[in-house]
């Protein structure tokens, strides 16, 4: 399954973004697409820090499908943003407050990319 490279642009913005919900979006650039690619891989380290040690591999097996599809679509640089910033993410300490919503967060990015299979 190939997922549109506007579909994998248009979620690494949004996430660049969300802190800034009520300001006018302007058009993408370079700048917010690394920031959104860090942002992501910074909550998919968090969020498999967050699972149960059983469900981790799983977990991990589908951050390197979606670094897979980045590298198709977007080119290595942004693959590597991702990947970075993923092993940022997952070197820290678990800070279990923000878990829920970094769950939530990368179950809707596992589902809406078919990264569950």
């Amino acid at each position: 399954m190939r997922i549109p490279g506007t579909a994998l642009l248009a979620l690494a913005l949004a996430l660049a973004t969300a802190a800034q919900a009520q300001t006018p979006q302007g058009p993408m650039t370079a700048e917010g697409l690394d920031r959104g690619l860090s942002n992501l891989g910074l909550m998919a380290g968090h969020a498999v820090q967050c699972l149960p040690e059983g469900e981790q591999p799983r977990a991990q097996r589908a951050v390197l499908l979606f670094n897979g599809m980045l590298v198709a679509e977007l080119g290595s640089n942004a693959a590597f943003r991702f990947a970075s910033a993923f092993g940022a993410g997952s070197s820290h300490a678990v800070d279990r407050s923000f878990c829920e919503r970094s769950l939530a967060d990368w179950r809707k990015l596992v589902q809406d990319h078919g990264l569950d299979r």
